[in-house]
């Protein structure tokens, strides 16, 4: 007999339409400071401007589309001041983290930590640009979820937005994949050798130079 598999539901509407607008923004579509308007994207979707609102909602909240006064809808436009306002929220719950899960982490969890940085080092020689942010990203929502700390996973999911959306503009830069690679590789040794202080010193260093790094790119973006 064979076995029953349960049906996975489909997303919402409302869902599909804000992780489309996501990508368009993440992969440059969409530019910072864009308006956007509810009717265009309703009429691009073929739907009713319901499930657009909904999703321009969480958009709002996640911090990727900001609405005025006036109730109009643009891009958010990365500031240096928000940047480093992020990273020093990112610094302190993602440092706490990696004490946690220096600890805590089972040697499965451990292993499939090392796997993404195989398959982070797989896309770099493939230079498969989107894989390799996407790897970068799965590194560190591992160290989240492995610090077993489910308080700290909320506060972090709060700036996820943010977060993917300086991580793809991060990736610019000389030697970027590299650079990224070399300090998750110092992460993972302090995690593996089961020092916590080690392992957070070492996210602190990635993340002050990817931290660096982000000023640069926004300062280039905002001479043009």
């Amino acid at each position: 007999m064979l076995e029953c598999n349960p049906l996975q539901k489909p997303l919402p509407y409302y869902q599909q339409i804000q992780q489309s607008i996501k990508e368009s923004i993440f992969n440059g579509i969409y530019k910072p400071g864009d308006r956007l308007y509810e009717a265009q994207i309703a009429t691009f979707y073929n739907t009713s401007r319901s499930p657009v609102r909904e999703a321009i909602r969480a958009l709002v909240m996640e911090g990727l589309l900001v609405m005025d006064q006036k109730s109009q809808i643009s891009v958010y436009k990365p500031n240096l001041q928000d940047v480093r306002d992020i990273y020093e929220c990112r610094i302190s719950l993602e440092s706490t983290a990696v004490e946690l899960t220096a600890v805590r982490a089972t040697e499965e969890q451990l292993q499939e930590l090392e796997k993404t940085l195989e398959d982070s080092e797989q896309a770099m020689k493939e230079v498969i640009t989107d894989r390799v942010i996407a790897c970068n990203a799965r590194f560190h929502e591992l160290i989240i979820q492995y610090s077993g700390n489910p308080r700290l996973m909320k506060l972090v999911e709060g700036l996820n937005g943010l977060i993917q959306y300086y991580r793809v503009l991060n990736i610019q830069g000389e030697n970027r994949f590299n650079t990224i690679l070399k300090g998750h590789r110092e992460i993972y040794d302090a995690i593996k050798e089961r020092n916590p202080k080690k392992a957070a010193d070492r996210l602190r260093e990635h993340t002050q130079e990817d931290l660096s790094n982000l000023v640069h790119v926004i300062e280039q973006l905002e001479e043009r």
